[in-house]
């Protein structure tokens, strides 16, 4: 298997096959493990096929001082051949290949001997392909006698392919030959080596080899050993174990190393992987300078050539240092490193961990406080890596148990180790000793329920019983009470049923939060938006300003999720940001999906589409890769959304379907109103406004916004039209009405907006002013698809009422922003109203002659298909054919699909 290395398979089988004629040898250098000798192997499967002769060697360290042992190894397939040669060619090849004894052949003779050899047996049939590898152990006899032919055989069939290390002298390249540099696999494929050799890996793990192992392909194939022999991806060591044929890729480096230049690299990676101490903050010391040039000379490190600084040169050797020190000698650093950082509480909690050699009930404590001040800096691996040794650590089963629970609900909930949490969990529960479930075993159980199965309900119940009996920590302030009532916040979200949010919210009122914590404003704001004060506002945006010095990845998706019903969730990007950032790099990859979807709810409204789609893929990937089914709902929901927007409407059905058949048995009612959500916006694309009107009110019933029911805030104007143009008059006033109630106009810029332009689409007196006043809101323009969708509907009703000229004006605004969004539906619905409003099509477009991809897709489209059958047809996406279409219509002066058969009739064949 070659995996990533599409330019170098093309690169030698343009070699092999002679179509670099003037390039005798092709020298492929990189790095120990890169994977030069599978190129090879690549070569010489081209070759096989194709007829070619092959000769191959591989040169060998101990044989590097043996007078031609390589060309001896190499030509050793020819030896029936050398006899036809001249006398002194036949005479010298005689001896180097131990046929007869005698003095070896001066170098001149020995390559024109080669050279003679090859030139015979390529002119008998078969080209020649000689493959050599390990070049850099070649000796110098061998190294010179083909040096010597290659530059001598141009114009004869004859082509030599040979590997060697990156940091080696070698006698090829120093001739001038051609080289090629093998670079280490890019993310991408070294994943999919990995999935394609050991397919059961998560996705943590993967990463983690990724990081580890740099693109290195033998490091990818061998790290997983360390897996395979019961290694968790909850418990990752700072610095995994090597096999041995990784350790004897650096071995022979590190051998020669005086006592003190080990030492110091030993001190450098163990404090490296707690606080970050680089090579550099210890080569001030006089030791630290003493200690750096055997390191560099051996090729361990080397002075990154951009910023200056000391580096290793490839990460697995700090791996290998690790492996060849004692576990005597790593404790007694740590214990130094532990004392080094006497004030530092964190850091000498931490060495005092790794220093410990049995339990330790102080030691134990220290890491579990550490654990947590390491999730608020943003420091989530460790954090869950501290809690675990803490249960390592603890003299009772019920601390252990409790300690074990927690890290498996930090990997659940914010590291993206749900895979893990069950095996943490009957490793937690196989200790406890309890009739009834620690807090932390009842968080980290509830949290796998949620994001795994999403059975809220039964989660819902545990942490409510669970909850009973602690009753007494409720308001205390604890960090597992603060992460249990979070939970179940979010299983009230999720199940969207009113008789659970009863039960929460009077376990949540007890708690009694302050109005910054987050329990408060998820509660008071982002479950319950139509009973927020505005006091409780402003304290969100303090909170969403304050995350501008936070790192902990928990509080900035918390508080922005607060935001995310009330249209202040772009308040937060810069630090949502972060965290994406942070959850790419392995960390809190769990927080990082949510933080990727609330950055696409703000692109909807704000009308950025092109990065929703690009952040809310690869959240679903993400969901995908680690196993979370039910967070994964937001991100189909939104991508759905614009889906539904631009006319793609089998994809739209898709995820609604797919939505509903999840949430239905599981009584999510909150995934059953997505779903009605983006049915309810294809429906009003294409104005079926009664079926608009079905699904707007199967998430809240029309003249009332009922509590605990925030999605409802984002079908107001959608409801509202549904039901006016469906002819429910009555029931579209009641809403507007009931919008301005429940003050949804002072929750935000964007439902004022929307309010009062529902209003103005129930109003039969005071339109005009509503609509004018619900474009002239502050920020109007920033809302980009609703605001285009107001313009619209502003343009219609003064087409309506005969007023041409204002209409045109309004319409031209909305169908720029449609076709900006390409929002294909809502495009066309507004060129349908432009020709009644006295609009022509524009004079450069009508009657231009369609492009031939534009002639196709328009053809079929006039047949009946549909954009995806269309797309399958000629190779195209269906967002590629609804943007063809959308410059079909002006040139054929249509405004809608249905014209298009006509139209096209009137085409010259």
């Amino acid at each position: 298997m070659l995996v990533g290395r599409e330019v170098e398979r093309d690169l030698v089988a343009a070699f092999v096959l002679g179509q670099a004629v003037d390039q005798p040898v092709l020298v492929i250098r990189g790095e120990p493990g890169v994977g030069k000798t599978a190129v090879l192997d690549v070569a010489a499967d081209i070759a096989g096929s194709h007829g070619l002769r092959i000769l191959r060697a591989a040169a060998l360290e101990y044989e590097a001082e043996l007078k031609f042992g390589a060309l001896n190894q190499l030509l050793h397939p020819l030896l029936s051949e050398i006899d036809e040669l001249g006398a002194a060619h036949r005479d010298a090849l005689r001896v180097i290949m131990g046929l007869t004894p005698g003095a070896m052949p001066s170098q001149l003779i020995a390559g024109a001997a080669t050279l003679a050899l090859l030139r015979a047996a390529a002119e008998r049939g078969a080209a020649l392909l000689m493959i050599v590898d390990d070049v850099q152990w070649l000796d110098l006899s061998s190294t010179m006698a083909l040096s010597y032919a290659a530059r001598r055989w141009i114009g004869s069939d004859i082509r030599m392919l040979v590997a060697v290390r990156a940091d080696a002298d070698d006698g090829f390249t120093r001739s001038g030959f051609r080289v090629h540099d093998l670079a280490p696999l890019d993310d991408s494929d070294s994943d999919a080596l990995l999935r394609a050799v050991y397919p059961a890996l998560t996705a943590r793990v993967r990463r983690r080899l990724r990081a580890d192992a740099h693109g290195n392909p033998l490091a990818l194939l061998e790290l997983p050993a360390a897996f395979e022999n019961g290694m968790s991806p909850a418990n990752l060591p700072a610095v995994l174990p090597l096999t041995d044929r990784l350790q004897r890729m650096f071995a022979d480096r590190l051998a020669g190393l005086p006592a003190g230049t080990r030492r110091m690299l030993l001190f450098v990676i163990l404090a490296g992987a707690e606080n970050s101490v680089t090579l550099d903050d210890c080569s001030p010391t006089p030791a630290g300078l003493a200690d750096l040039p055997p390191a560099e000379r051996a090729g361990i490190l080397r002075a990154n050539p951009h910023t200056g600084r000391w580096e290793f040169r490839h990460p697995l050797i700090r791996a290998a240092v690790i492996e060849q020190s004692t576990s005597a000698e790593r404790h007694e650093v740590h214990r130094i490193l532990a004392e080094a950082f006497a004030e530092d509480p964190r850091r000498r909690a931490w060495h005092l961990g790794q220093a410990a050699i049995g339990p330790d009930d102080e030691i134990a404590t220290s890491l579990e406080a550490l654990s947590q001040q390491l999730i608020r800096h943003g420091d989530s691996r460790r954090a869950t890596a501290a809690m675990l040794r803490a249960a390592e650590l603890s003299t009772s089963d019920a601390d252990r148990a409790r300690r074990t629970a927690r890290a498996a609900y930090l990997g659940a909930s914010i590291t993206g180790d749900l895979a893990d949490t069950t095996r943490l969990l009957l490793d937690a529960n196989r200790v406890e000793v309890r009739d009834t479930p620690s807090l932390e075993t009842a968080v980290a159980a509830a949290a796998q329920l949620l994001n795994d199965e999403g059975d809220a309900a039964t989660a819902n119940r545990l942490l409510l019983a669970t909850i009973c009996v602690h009753e007494h920590d409720i308001g205390g302030g604890a960090d597992v009470m603060v992460e249990a009532l979070h939970t179940l916040l979010y299983v009230g979200f999720y199940s969207g049923q009113p008789e659970l949010w009863d039960d929460i919210g009077e376990v949540l009122e007890r708690a009694q939060p302050q109005p910054m914590d987050t329990l408060s404003l998820l509660h008071n704001v982002f479950a319950n938006p139509v009973e927020a004060k505005p006091p409780m506002l402003r304290q969100l945006v303090d909170a969403l300003d304050g995350l501008r010095f936070s790192a902990d990845p928990l509080r900035i998706v918390r508080v922005a999720t607060a935001a995310a019903y009330v249209d202040r969730v772009g308040l937060a990007r810069e630090s949502l940001w972060r965290v994406i950032i942070d959850g790419r790099g392995g960390g809190a990859v769990a927080k990082a999906i949510e933080a990727l979807f609330l950055i696409a709810q703000a692109d909807f409204f704000e009308g950025d589409w092109a990065e929703l789609i690009e952040v809310a893929d690869e959240g679903l990937q993400l969901c995908a890769e680690f196993g979370y089914t039910l967070v994964a709902g937001p991100g189909r929901f939104l991508r759905a959304l614009v889906d539904a927007a631009r006319g793609d409407t089998e994809a739209a059905d898709l995820a609604a379907e797919e939505l509903l058949l999840w949430a239905a048995p599981r009584h999510l009612a909150t995934y059953a109103g997505y779903s009605s959500h983006i049915r309810c916006l294809v429906a009003l694309g294409r104005s079926s406004f009664d079926e608009a009107y079905r699904h707007a009110a199967s998430v809240n019933p029309p003249g009332a916004f009922l509590r605990y029911t925030p999605h409802a805030l984002w079908l107001v104007l959608d409801l509202t039209e549904a039901a006016a143009r469906s002819g429910r008059v009555v029931e579209a006033r009641a809403h507007a009405e009931a919008a301005v109630a429940a003050g949804l106009p002072e929750l935000s810029s964007r439902l004022r907006m929307l309010t009062k332009a529902a209003l103005a689409v129930t109003d039969p007196l005071e339109w005009r002013s509503l609509f004018e006043d619900a474009l002239a809101t502050p920020d109007s323009g920033r809302w980009v698809f609703d605001c285009a969708r107001i313009e619209l509907l502003y343009g219609e009703r003064l087409r309506r009422e005969g007023e041409p000229a204002a209409a045109r004006a309004h319409l031209t605004i909305a169908a720029q922003a449609f076709e900006l969004l390409q929002a294909i539906p809502w495009l066309e619905r507004t060129r349908s109203e432009l020709p009644a409003a006295g609009e022509p099509a524009p004079v450069e477009a009508r009657g231009s002659a369609l492009t031939p991809q534009e002639q196709a897709v328009a053809e079929l489209a006039a047949s009946g298909l549909t954009n995806k059958e269309i797309a399958e047809r000629l190779f195209l996406s269906a967002r590629t054919v609804s943007t063809h279409l959308h410059r079909v219509f002006p040139k054929l002066g249509i405004a809608t699909r249905s014209a298009l058969r006509d139209a096209m009739s009137r085409q010259p064949g």
